[in-house]
């Protein structure tokens, strides 16, 4: 194998991950789903890859994973890899940075595991991180996502006159008994598992999963990750987290009130922070933050928000580490009319000002070091980002015809 010419490319997903989508298409990672294929791993004949149909490991060495693992080497970005890219080089701690500090899977373990093709031996090599999302079956309605992510957008979506092209029984992909076969038999090599959606806490065959964990014994090893909207928080989910040897969920808390309710509809903000109250009161073993999706809606209202939790939310241990003080947040790359791009120049000026603000609000508050650095980190990662291209520009029309017919759809407005 040549000697990379740098290694600042390089990430461990494409050794040891494998990601399924809510079709149930197996795919490089999420962060992929900003390249135009959605990074969607295929056959020698063009067909996607599924973990409703297919053997789990025969993508692995797909001609895409081959790719990727060959130009990860060499120091070369692969389309596919875009986002984190993008991010990196407006000064955002991307996915890739994010998971090189997480494994020891180094890129010299990486040169020791691959042939000249970039192919590797599944077997020799075998997937330790999961990425699984049960379908789109989900009990919010989210603005900025749809029915892709969420069964509850159909009807919405259809008022809207947008088209969805694609079958919902897709979306029942993990019916499938030899997923469950295939997934099951790879628990022993398992030591991180994502878990998002639709909603996974809504997922009943999610909770047979975790009892399988649990009687195997290695719950012990495992590191459980989930992304919900924290609607609802079941006893028997709290009691089988005990088990594992962490848990680790990202609340998708997006503002607090109003805020909140207009990007998360039609949740309601007391039941949400109620259950927040009880997640940071779980056990040790348990840890939490705040998933912060940035948006043209919201993104006023994220300084508001973080003076907030800083200062009235009561949390002791939610967004406690060093590392992520205050929240953890990502940006809103697509839809397009969406993404705080679009918003006009006076308001990004006006938004700016109001991070700068929240920065010297911090400041004046004497918070601990960490905490004065993240919200430096975050105040220019957002405002870098927001102000560094205005290619959204044409979208703004799109974005306030889109608000408008959704707020007569649902009889409400921010």
């Amino acid at each position: 194998m040549e000697k990379p010419k740098n290694s600042d490319t390089f990430c461990p997903i494409p050794w040891i991950f494998e990601a399924v989508k809510a079709n149930g298409d197996i795919r490089v990672c999420c962060h992929a789903d900003e390249h135009k294929g959605k990074g969607v791993i295929h056959n020698s004949q063009g067909r996607a890859y599924n973990a409703g149909r297919n053997e789990l490991s025969e993508s692995r060495n797909a001609d895409k994973m081959r790719r990727i693992r060959r130009n990860m080497l060499n120091g070369i970005w692969s389309d596919e890899c875009g986002r984190c890219k993008k991010e990196e080089e407006n000064k955002l701690v991307s996915r890739r940075s994010w998971e090189n500090k997480t494994w020891d899977f180094t890129i010299e373990k990486a040169r020791k595991a691959t042939q000249i093709d970039g192919s590797i031996d599944v077997n020799e090599t075998p997937v330790t991180y999961w990425d699984l999302r049960f379908g789109n079956f989900c009990n919010l309605r989210c603005r900025m996502c749809g029915p892709y992510d969420s069964s509850a957008w159909y009807d919405d979506w259809a008022k809207l006159g947008k088209e969805f092209n694609v079958d919902p029984e897709d979306f029942e992909w993990a019916n499938n008994e030899h997923f469950w076969t295939q997934l099951e038999e790879n628990i022993p090599n398992m030591e991180w598992v994502y878990l998002a959606g639709g909603e996974p806490l809504l997922i009943e065959r999610h909770y047979d999963f975790l009892d399988k964990c649990i009687a195997s014994n290695y719950a012990k090893q495992i590191t459980l990750e989930y992304n919900t909207n924290l609607t609802f928080l079941p006893e028997r989910v709290t009691e089988s987290w005990k088990h594992f040897k962490e848990v680790r969920i990202g609340a998708s808390i997006d503002g607090y009130g109003k805020v909140f309710e207009y990007q998360r509809y039609p949740a309601k903000w007391p039941k949400v922070y109620g259950n927040l109250i009880l997640l940071d009161a779980l056990p040790d073993n348990i840890k939490s933050w705040l998933a912060f999706t940035v948006t043209a809606y919201n993104v006023d209202h994220m300084p508001d928000f973080m003076k907030w939790k800083l200062s009235k939310s009561g949390f002791k241990r939610i967004n406690s580490s060093n590392t992520r003080p205050i929240l953890s947040y990502h940006m809103a790359h697509k839809p397009e009319y969406l993404n705080v791009r679009v918003l006009p120049e006076k308001h990004k000026s006006k938004i700016t000002e109001k991070f700068k603000q929240f920065v010297s609000w911090v400041d004046e508050h004497s918070f601990d070091p960490h905490v004065i650095k993240q919200a430096t980190e975050i105040a220019y990662g957002v405002c870098n980002y927001m102000n560094n291209e205005s290619y959204y520009d044409d979208s703004w029309d799109e974005f306030n015809d889109f608000n408008s017919k959704l707020d007569k759809i649902r009889k409400e407005i921010l």
